[in-house]
Formats: structure tokens, C-alpha cells, sequence
């Protein structure tokens, strides 16, 4: 396994590790009800954002458990926009990634740029087999960057989990991608017509 090169660079985009200092900017989206429900938690307060930033900064990514979380940055306008995470997954040459970013950015494609960077991080610098997303039924736009990236539905489990915002039961999907599916320029069997 080699080490990243800081930062990943994208056509609009550049992805870092964070820093405490990226606490402030976590909390234009982390803080909001309609973006903290479908992270499975409740919304995040400055004081969780300082502690969670200085626990996720320098944090190693060697091993099972691990979690890398980097900040998205507009290089035009030189601002945290998001977050985009890999998660270490148990057992053999998995990942989980997951992502995040401020309503007002919505719709501009940052969230499919962003994971694509991620999605190549995980392949190509990480050597990872497989890549999988986890999201609540209910947040379609994350379904359709999944579905972008070339990312199967592999999975629909109902009621599997209850929003701590509301107490309603929600249904995840679990989409995935494999190294050799990745880049491919085809989309996964299911897609293809």
C-alpha cells in the first residue's frame, strides 16, 4: 500500500484529510436536520464538531475500523464544502464510503466528483477489492451518485434502522463496486440494457 499524496486534485475539487481547523465549516451541513437524518444520527453541535474533528485528524488508516475522513474543498472558492469518508470494513479488501456536504452546493455534481476521487483513492492507492455505500431509501440524490459511479444495488433491507430525528423506521440501500468494475467505462450488469 502506498501513501496518498495530499491533496487529490479533481476538476473543481480538492480532497484532504481534515483538521480541527475544519470544524466550523463541517457544521453548515452536520448541523442541519435534513442532512443529519440520513447519517443516522442526530445533529452534530459545535462541541461534537471540534472533538470528532480532532479525533478523525491524523487518524491512521492501516487496519479494520479505521476511518479517513477528507475535506472537499471548492478551489475557486477555496471552502470546505463536504466531506467524503472510507471506512476500513471488516474481513478481506472492503471499504465503505460515505459523504456529505452542504445543501446549498447541492446539485452541482460536487458529491459525484468527490467519490469518484474517493472511489480511486480506495482502488488505486489502497488496493481495496470492493467498495460499498451504504443510505437511507429516502435520499434519492445519494441513490443517483451512486448509480453515476457505476455502483450496483446490491442490496434493499426494510425498516432495518430508525431515524434518530423522526423515530420512523427507514430502509437502507447498500450499493458496491468492484476494483476491476471501476473505470471501466461499463456500467455493472444490472445496468447494462
Amino acid at each position: 500500500m502506498t501513501t496518498p499524496h495530499w491533496p487529490l486534485t479533481t476538476e473543481r475539487l480538492e480532497l484532504r484529510p481534515v483538521t480541527p481547523a475544519d470544524a466550523e465549516a463541517f457544521l453548515a451541513w452536520r448541523s442541519r436536520q435534513e442532512v443529519a437524518r440520513y447519517m443516522f444520527q442526530p445533529p452534530w453541535t459545535r462541541e461534537l464538531a471540534e472533538r470528532k474533528l480532532v479525533d478523525w485528524s491524523g487518524a491512521p488508516f492501516t487496519m479494520p475500523g479505521d476511518v479517513l475522513v477528507l475535506a472537499v474543498v471548492d478551489r475557486a472558492a477555496r471552502s470546505v464544502i463536504g466531506e467524503v469518508l472510507l471506512k476500513w470494513a471488516p474481513g478481506t479488501g472492503q471499504a465503505e464510503v460515505g459523504y456529505g456536504f452542504r445543501p446549498d452546493v447541492a446539485g452541482a455534481g460536487y458529491a459525484t466528483e468527490a467519490v469518484r476521487a474517493a472511489l480511486g483513492l480506495a482502488f488505486g492507492t489502497y488496493g481495496f477489492h470492493r467498495v460499498f455505500a451504504r443510505l437511507d431509501e429516502e435520499n434519492t440524490p445519494s441513490a443517483r451518485v451512486c448509480e453515476r459511479l457505476g455502483m450496483r444495488l446490491e442490496a434493499r433491507l426494510v425498516e432495518s434502522d430508525i431515524r434518530p430525528d423522526d423515530g420512523a423506521w427507514a430502509t437502507e440501500l447498500n450499493y458496491a463496486i468492484l476494483a476491476s468494475e471501476h473505470g471501466s467505462g461499463r456500467p455493472p450488469p444490472e445496468y447494462e440494457r
